[in-house]
């Protein structure tokens, strides 16, 4: 069974790159990320569709 693991800031930087490593390893990723617009909201969904989280308005 894999572990699931929370990653938050999944759109910034180190979260990317946690979340993006912890794939690799076979662990199941939920990414949380408010998505502000302080950087590039555009690269944030670009990140979010590179690990293959699918991303939610709600």
């Amino acid at each position: 069974m894999k572990k699931t693991i929370l990653v938050t800031g999944a759109t910034r930087f180190i979260g990317f790159h946690l979340a993006k490593q912890l794939l690799n390893m076979g662990y199941n990723v939920i990414g949380f990320d408010n998505i502000k617009d302080y950087y590039d909201v555009n690269l944030k969904y670009t990140r979010l569709n590179l690990l293959g989280i699918e991303s939610s308005d709600a």
